[in-house]
């Protein structure tokens, strides 16, 4: 019986919320494209290689986030040890990072990187006597971009992993401790595997703010991501329309997939 009613609350539900899903659909169609009163000109503006051109931007929005999630994971795995760490002086180096990027915005962050801080090390380097390379390497704009996505989205990762290992049980660490483990075994054996269970679904939350964070690079000249092609599309079709709506939609098509891959991370986890 139970059963039966338990799949009967599931269905009615189901159809529910397909139900508000599909109203709010219409009714964002009908604001989108019928009040306005608007004559639409897609085959206009997607024409030619621009269509090539936006998905091109796509892969690349996709990729940077990709690097960048990898550089970020470095980050914050660092920065969480350092927020952890016994030894003060690592501890408030981990702490000035965490404070100085996330009391920062983003936005400062990237124009910063690119127009004072890249040059600034390119400059170093070259005065050093590193191959005339490695400095123009220091200034690409792909490199200087995916740099700050990392430094920015690790501030945020290393209060992750930190909260997540200060919620381990201290009893756990000490009995640990008392078995003749060394804390490095400790962590490696009793803390981390539990605090990886707890720290995965913000984590996936995380990433899915990195893509959405990536769209500020289309202010690092030679970053064609998604954003800078829609701007360019703008520029030259005086469409907004036709051109913002492809881009709403190209996030949303990234971003849906991983935040149901966080949802249900956190469904499975906390299970």
């Amino acid at each position: 019986m139970r059963s039966t009613a338990s799949r009967t609350s599931a269905s009615r539900e189901f159809w529910i919320r397909a139900a508000v899903t599909v109203g709010f659909a219409g009714l964002m169609a009908v604001v989108l494209f019928v009040l306005p009163n608007y004559r639409w000109a897609w085959g206009h503006v997607w024409r030619g290689e621009r269509v090539s051109t936006f998905l091109d931007a796509m892969w690349t929005t996709f990729w940077l986030s990709g690097v960048s999630i990898v550089g970020a994971l470095a980050f914050g795995l660092l920065g969480g040890l350092g927020r952890l760490s016994r030894n003060l002086i690592w501890k408030q180096l981990a702490t000035i990072y965490v404070e100085l990027v996330r009391g920062t915005p983003l936005l400062v962050q990237v124009i910063l990187a690119y127009f004072c801080l890249a040059p600034i090390a390119a400059n170093i380097l070259t005065g050093a006597g590193a191959p005339v390379s490695i400095a123009q390497f220091v200034r690409e704009p792909y490199v200087v971009g995916i740099v700050t996505l990392s430094v920015f989205t690790g501030a945020y990762i290393t209060e992750i992993v930190r909260a997540a290992v200060e919620s381990i049980d201290r009893g756990q660490t000490e009995a640990a401790l008392a078995q003749g483990m060394t804390q490095g075994q400790v962590y490696r054996y009793v803390v981390f595997p539990q605090a990886m269970r707890r720290m995965t679904p913000p984590l996936a939350g995380q990433f899915v703010s990195l893509v959405k964070d990536s769209s500020l690079l289309m202010l690092i000249p030679g970053v064609v991501e998604l954003a800078r092609s829609s701007s360019l599309l703008r520029s030259s079709s005086y469409k907004d329309y036709e051109a913002l709506l492809p881009l709403a939609a190209a996030y949303f098509l990234i971003c849906f997939p991983l935040s149901l891959l966080a949802r249900r991370l956190e469904l499975r986890l906390t299970a």
